[in-house]
């Protein structure tokens, strides 16, 4: 495990349950999910944040909380607090924080009804619980509090529910900590879990893009194979042509030379790719799914 907390990866667990809005309330709220008018779309509310400087080791970076406009059927909408953070160890704030951020919303709609849940990677004694008392004044909070670190690999692994997925590579990143070689081989094991089911594009995009993140793979030492396995399955055809081809299209400098040298960029990032998947033991049948190259090409490579 990580010697100490990154804010980069608040960001990642944050941006995951923001973008997979409706997947996260489903996962963590089944109850207000059974609620929730699918006829309309879960948005953010806008005006809340609130953001926190981190320590020396956070390097400054300022991270803010999620807050949520849920729609629900035949009643009035529920604004819901999101609080993520990853921790080392217990951190005796937590709770207060989360007591801070339902406080701010419930501030900004006093005649609206406000809930929360937070992810938390740390210590699971006491962060889900909140008091405190004032010359006779008493205020407590009780919320939902998922403590990662109290999963079990082999469960996560097993659900494949969309946010499922992002826990499981929350998990296997706790795991892996700073070390480049687990990063990189959990990076890929959730890839390869993610032909195990039909995710639509949106729910492939917050999923991968949150391993791409939490497992840091713009590190300089995770293999060039990696990230474009990774790229290929987050972007589109188009974007990823014109990233792995611009400099080759630039030089040959025709129409011609243009449409050879997209071609040629693209038959390498496959090869690369597949190169990286089978020196990481995945059977030829993976490999032809995620590369589009046939078997033959694919058993040359070894």
């Amino acid at each position: 495990m990580s010697a100490r907390p990154h804010k980069w990866r608040d960001v990642a667990w944050k941006r995951a349950i923001a973008d997979g809005a409706r997947d996260a309330i489903a996962y963590f709220m089944p109850d207000l999910a059974a609620d929730m008018d699918t006829s309309r779309e879960i948005t953010g509310i806008t005006g809340m944040e609130l953001p926190v400087k981190g320590s020396n080791s956070d390097k400054g970076m300022l991270v803010s909380d999620v807050f949520l406009n849920v729609p629900v059927i035949g009643g009035e909408d529920w604004s819901v607090a999101c609080l993520a953070e990853q921790q080392h160890a217990h951190d005796k704030r937590f709770a207060e924080r989360m007591f801070n951020s339902v406080v701010r919303l419930r501030a900004s709609r006093p005649y609206g009804r406000v809930t929360g849940f937070a992810v938390y990677t740390g210590d699971q004694k006491y962060v889900n619980f909140y008091t405190e008392m004032s010359y006779g004044l008493e205020l407590s909070m009780k919320f939902r509090a998922f403590c990662v670190p109290g999963y079990s690999i082999e469960e996560l692994r097993e659900d494949r529910r969309p946010f499922a997925r992002v826990m499981y590579a929350g998990r296997l990143s706790l795991e892996s900590g700073d070390d480049a070689a687990l990063r990189e081989r959990y990076a890929w094991e959730i890839l390869n879990a993610m032909g195990e089911e039909v995710y639509d594009k949106r729910q492939r995009k917050f999923i991968l893009e949150f391993a791409d993140r939490i497992f840091r793979l713009n590190d300089p030492v995770i293999s060039r194979g990696l990230k474009e396995a990774y790229k290929m399955q987050t972007i589109s055809l188009e974007q990823y042509v014109a990233e792995i081809d611009k400099e080759e299209a630039m030089m040959e400098g025709s129409e011609k030379g243009i449409e050879k040298g997209i071609e040629k960029g693209i038959e390498k990032g496959k090869i690369e790719v597949a190169r990286s998947m089978l020196s990481d033991g995945f059977p030829a049948e993976t490999i032809r799914k995620y590369t589009g190259l046939d078997e033959s090409s694919i058993l040359s490579l070894r």
